[in-house]
């Protein structure tokens, strides 16, 4: 009886050290990824803010020519687009964990939308768009905007600046299907899942060479969950990769 009641208490006592692990090891990644959010966020804050005082006090002090001068003003109005998309993201996201988001639908056809959104962007990849004109969808304009900016900024992030970024568009079965798809380095098979958490960085932000906070793709799977869709990252053969959204018509 001794030996057996012992022999439950080692069981019991090996489950709660597997559990105390797990917590612990969860947290301990958790805080890492908040370390890595903190610093992106940081880096990300100061960079714009750092490039457009600069630039301002190049103009105030400088005379130049009218085409540098304006060449300057793109650069600090670009900064500023930074700052108000990081922003405005940090906001979002604190809408939506707090469950306060109510969208708003309405009928948007697809192909002005996204053409839009994506040509007012900056970047120097080649964007081709090959969807049909006649595919309308019913979305909210102002939060589906941001699923557009983040997966088009993504796709650039990681694509070397000749390759081209194509968005596509189709639909089946009574559902729309929307995907954008590039020719960089890829998602490894053990990320693709990762990637939508918030914080998620593929890499360490003190060694990592490409911008962001680890945010966009988070807020991507969250409105699209809102609007009753999915979404999913395809391999992009030979290289690169395709999301693809999938949308109730």
């Amino acid at each position: 009886m001794i030996a057996g009641e012992a022999a439950v208490f080692i069981v019991l006592l090996f489950i709660g050290l597997y559990f105390i692990r797990r917590s612990i090891l969860k947290e301990l990644a958790l805080a890492h990824e908040k370390k890595n959010f903190n610093m992106s966020v940081t880096h990300e804050l100061k960079t714009p803010i750092a490039s457009s005082k600069l630039f301002i006090e190049t103009l105030i002090k400088r005379d130049l020519p009218k085409e540098k001068e304006k060449e300057i003003l793109r650069k600090v109005y670009a900064d500023q687009n930074r700052l108000q998309k990081l922003v405005e993201d940090i906001l979002l996201v604190t809408k939506i964990d707090e469950s306060t988001v109510k969208i708003r639908l309405t009928r948007v056809n697809l192909k002005t939308f996204i053409e839009q959104i994506v040509l007012n962007m900056v970047g120097d990849n080649p964007i081709s768009f090959e969807i049909n004109s006649t595919i309308n969808v019913n979305i909210d304009e102002f939060y589906f905007l941001s699923v557009i900016q983040n997966l088009q900024s993504n796709a650039v992030k990681y694509s070397n600046p000749d390759s081209k970024i194509i968005w596509r568009a189709y639909q089946k079965a009574g559902k729309t299907f929307i995907r954008i798809e590039d020719a960089g380095s890829g998602i490894n098979k053990t990320e693709k899942e990762q990637v939508f958490s918030l914080f998620y960085r593929t890499g360490n932000e003190e060694t990592r060479k490409t911008k962001g906070t680890g945010i966009g793709l988070y807020l991507v799977v969250k409105i699209i969950k809102l609007h009753k869709g999915k979404i999913k990252i395809i391999d992009n053969i030979p290289n690169g990769t395709i999301f693809e959204i999938e949308l109730p018509n």
